[in-house]
């Protein structure tokens, strides 16, 4: 479902004059597909989105978990086509906005630019320590890794995301981040409380 309102009743950050498109998705429905037309970039209002992609081994690589008021497909400004998938994890609201009023208005705002690039550079530190904890070798140590990162980030792993998602997010199957957990709470490393996971000081 899409229906037309302001940017500007999203977020403080999206420019008010650009005209924006509202659209619900389903659990497990694509916003866009890879190498499609990158015509528009997209802020999540609700819910969460997964950005991946398919390996060849026909494997899902998770490369970033986007929540409300993330930036989605920001790249796509420069690049004539998407360059993963976009899937919504749980039912979500995202908006749209055409990529070339976008440009044309943070060529003409330097305000919008400066909070645009600070908004990016803190979606890209994010991505960037995922990244380092997903380069992690041993399971064990990459799900205490996800643990500390959360905790810098002000997140908690509570189970309002399936472990089959986090497991996704770390480079991981989910038979392996059970079997890690198993270990990690046999050796009081971290506790669990229902589908709540929290490392122990």
């Amino acid at each position: 479902m899409r229906t037309r309102a302001t940017a500007f009743e999203l977020s403080e950050f999206a420019p008010g004059s650009i005209r924006g498109v509202r659209r619900r998705l389903a659990k497990n429905e694509f916003l866009f597909l890879r190498d499609q037309a990158a015509d528009w970039l997209f802020q999540v209002e609700s819910g969460r989105l997964c950005l991946e992609r398919s390996l060849d081994d026909g494997a899902l690589v998770c490369l970033a978990v986007l929540h409300p008021q993330d930036l989605i497909a920001e790249a796509a400004l420069f690049s004539e086509h998407y360059h993963c998938d976009a899937r919504a994890e749980v039912r979500s609201t995202v908006w749209g906005f055409s990529k070339r009023e976008v440009l044309a208005h943070l060529k003409s705002d330097s305000e919008t630019l400066l909070q645009w690039t600070k908004r990016l550079s803190a979606q890209l530190r994010r991505s960037r320590a995922l990244l380092e904890v997903r380069s992690i070798r041993r399971a064990d140590d990459r799900i205490l890794a996800y643990l500390d990162l959360l905790s810098v980030l002000g997140e908690t792993w509570d189970g309002r995301r399936p472990n089959s998602a986090v497991a996704t997010e770390l480079g991981l199957t989910p038979e392996a981040l059970y079997r890690s957990l198993a270990r990690l709470e046999r050796s009081q490393a971290v506790r669990r409380q229902g589908r709540t996971v929290a490392r122990n000081s």
